[in-house]
């Protein structure tokens, strides 16, 4: 799975808050996963319902949730080439032939 994981308390004792798959699905039972939630379904909201591909909400993630107090990075080196160091034409091939639905 390609995925964004994101925790709290990452000096002392990481505790996971959220994971979000390329397809856009948010896992996790707590207030920063339902946060996240309620933000892809906010048509109002100027940055996230504005992705139209899981690459792109995965980017946004990684970078804007990570802070003093919040980290997020991706799952895995795999996961990391994929987002960060593909070009677009070779993630348009990879999201193609992988069995990942990447629209949003």
């Amino acid at each position: 799975m390609v995925e964004v994981i994101i925790y709290t308390d990452p000096r002392e004792e990481p505790k996971e808050a959220a994971r979000v798959t390329i397809e856009g699905k948010v896992i996790g039972d707590t207030p920063t996963a339902e946060s996240i939630r309620d933000r892809m379904q906010d048509e109002r909201d100027p940055i996230i319902n504005n992705y139209s591909d899981g690459r792109e909400l995965l980017r946004y993630l990684a970078s804007s949730y990570s802070n003093g107090y919040i980290v997020a990075g991706y799952d895995s080196e795999e996961s990391l080439r994929i987002i960060e160091d593909m070009s677009d034409e070779g993630y348009q091939r990879w999201a193609k032939e992988s069995e990942f639905d990447t629209e949003l």
